[in-house]
């Protein structure tokens, strides 16, 4: 049994982790459409999930299935702050899970979508999103921490891991205003599609 202390600062740390970028070379292929693609899941996530969920894989490398829709047409731009509950398994949406936001700490991660303070699965997928959509995601490697294995021994991301999220977009904040530096940054660092 763990202390009450490390459990909280196991999820902090998991936490952090989703807010470092991945620092590796993509080299995806582009398909020229979508594919649809069935995974059956029987997990106890909160909401519980479908039996079995279509998915469809989108170009940029990762799949998705929207389990609730958006609220609205509501999308964040680039550097807009988000805030996401999600829950992160390994091997599938059934196998063991590493961290939720809707644990014991029970608070949204929050995060300006787009500039690379996350995982670009999570980038490329959260800027699709409306408010109060649920996804299910299935992040590569290639678009999550790619060979680096992270966390802590207790709750590890094994290098070259395929990610599953459940994912709800909370909230969308208001629309930056950029100063000129950010603008220039922006610029400077264009959005990969």
């Amino acid at each position: 049994m763990q202390p009450h202390g490390t459990s909280i600062v196991l999820s902090m740390l998991l936490t952090l982790m989703l807010i470092v970028p991945a620092t590796m070379s993509l080299g995806l292929s582009r398909p020229q459409f979508l594919r649809t693609i069935t995974i059956a899941t029987t997990t106890a996530a909160s909401p519980p999930l479908p039996s079995a969920t279509t998915f469809i894989e989108d170009p940029r490398g990762f799949a998705y299935s929207v389990l609730t829709p958006p609220t609205s047409e509501l999308r964040p731009v680039r550097g807009q702050t988000v805030k996401c509950d999600y829950t992160l398994t390994l091997q599938s949406f059934e196998g063991p899970q590493i961290d939720s936001s809707r644990g014991f700490l029970g608070s949204p991660l929050s995060f300006p979508v787009g500039v690379g303070q996350v995982i670009k699965g999570w980038d490329f997928a959260v800027r699709d999103m409306g408010p109060g959509e649920r996804r299910l995601l299935v992040v590569p490697a290639s678009l999550g921490y790619g060979e680096k294995e992270v966390g802590s021994p207790l709750k590890k991301i094994p290098a070259n891991s395929t990610l599953y999220f459940d994912v709800t977009l909370v909230d969308i904040g208001a629309v930056p205003n950029f100063d000129q530096k950010q603008r220039d940054w922006l610029e400077a660092h264009p959005e990969e599609s």
